[in-house]
């Protein structure tokens, strides 16, 4: 605790001097959603502030902090230093070098990269903007052999897993085990949970190349995956009743990655990207059951394409969502559409996946207006077609109406 609260005011202290030195940017958004499964709205307002202060030519600082309060149950006002770190450039010849709290991006794709394994992401998925991962503290060490290959390693001295609110853990554990121990008539009146972190360090390496029409990489990852997994589980008698406690541990995983992104053969003005992961886990059992155990494919491949009358439009096929794994991998399509007009502060977009599995879907549509050159608002409808044990049918909790608006200065 006493360490958070140094780094806050370190990095309160660095955007005060970057401020002065005209080094500072920031933004103020507000963002809304009236879920219908919940009937209820739920706010959240946003104050992100960056800088970046140049200290020689070759050696700058960059800082990224997020104030945020939200009405939810858990962590309603939280400081997150996103990233803070100090870079260098070409201070050893050919070598690019960033050290501090760092957020790391692999993998061509926009959101949904299964090579993009080095930073946790808020517990909520959300499918009306990016969501914005959480800094970790890492090395990016960056070597160019020329104009067009370079190799990257990154180094996490400690493993930092996906945060989840302690309240919300409990409560989807115990719909998880409870049906199972009331079928044996135990009934679960509450639930202890238990953490069992890696404290091993995570690291990554890639080589990267760019050819005449394309850009490619094939990488490494050796660290964890970043949600946890049931590890031990024992049914205790209390004075209240029946508890459960629940060991959850964080299996290890290698990935071998391979990334590219260019022009699409035939078709001018269009781009096709790729994220190809061949991920061996750990072995993993749970009651004797296995939950990882054989090595598996995760991928995303789309196209995105511009007309003539500024239709932006992005088509993916990926295989295996955020929350599959292992033998739970399914393929789904997604499309991404965008409409520019001419002379017009008006654009309306839509966001669709459909699991080709059993044919659930999330529909996003939505609008947003640009005021002025620095504030806008979107409105945006989420729905969702499935039953509750379809693959997105499970996410029925992301159905609603949100509004966001964001002032950037």
């Amino acid at each position: 605790m006493k360490k958070n609260i140094f780094l806050v005011i370190f990095i309160i202290l660095l955007f005060s001097a970057s401020a002065n030195a005209g080094d500072f940017s920031g933004s103020l958004t507000y963002s809304g959603q009236y879920s219908l499964s919940e009937q209820k709205l739920s706010n959240t307002l946003n104050l992100d502030l960056n800088y970046i202060h140049s200290f020689t030519d070759e050696v700058f600082a960059e800082g990224d902090l997020v104030l945020k309060y939200s009405d939810r149950s858990f962590m309603p006002f939280t400081i997150i230093p996103k990233e803070i770190y100090l870079g260098a450039y070409d201070l050893i010849p050919q070598v690019d070098i960033r050290a501090g709290k760092l957020i790391v991006n692999w993998g061509s794709a926009d959101i949904l990269s299964p090579l993009d394994n080095f930073n946790p992401l808020p517990p909520r998925m959300s499918f009306t903007t990016i969501p914005q991962k959480n800094g970790v503290l890492a090395s990016d060490i960056t070597y160019y052999f020329n104009d067009i290959t370079y190799l990257q390693a990154i180094v996490l001295p400690s493993f930092v897993p996906s945060y989840m609110p302690e309240k919300y853990e409990e409560q989807m554990y115990l719909s998880m085990f409870t049906p199972q121990f009331q079928a044996q008539g135990i009934e679960i009146s509450s639930i202890n949970i238990t953490h069992n972190t890696p404290e091993n360090p995570v690291w990554g390496i890639k080589l990267g190349r760019s050819f005449t029409s394309f850009d490619a990489a094939i990488s490494y990852y050796n660290g964890y995956y970043l949600n946890a997994y049931p590890e031990s589980i024992q049914v205790v008698p209390e004075p209240s009743g029946m508890s459960l406690d629940l060991g959850l541990g964080y299996p290890k995983k290698d990935v071998l990655g391979l990334e590219f992104q260019g022009d699409f053969p035939g078709i001018e003005g269009a781009t096709l990207r790729g994220d190809l992961a061949y991920i061996i886990p750990q072995t993993w059992q749970v009651q004797g059951e296995d939950m990882l155990k054989d090595s598996y494919l995760k991928a995303v491949i789309g196209a995105d394409y511009t007309t003539s009358f500024d239709l932006y439009l992005n088509i993916g096929f990926i295989w295996g969502f955020a929350f599959e794994e292992g033998d739970q991998c399914s393929p789904y399509i997604s499309l991404n559409a965008r409409k520019d007009f001419e002379d017009s502060k008006f654009t309306p977009n839509y966001l669709g996946i459909i699991s080709l599995q059993d044919r659930s879907m999330i529909n996003s549509i939505g609008a947003s207006y640009d005021f002025t050159d620095n504030f806008s608002i979107t409105l945006s409808y989420v729905s969702v077609s499935g039953d509750q044990t379809s693959k997105l049918g499970q996410l029925r909790s992301a159905e609603g109406l949100y509004l966001m608006g964001e002032w950037s200065f």
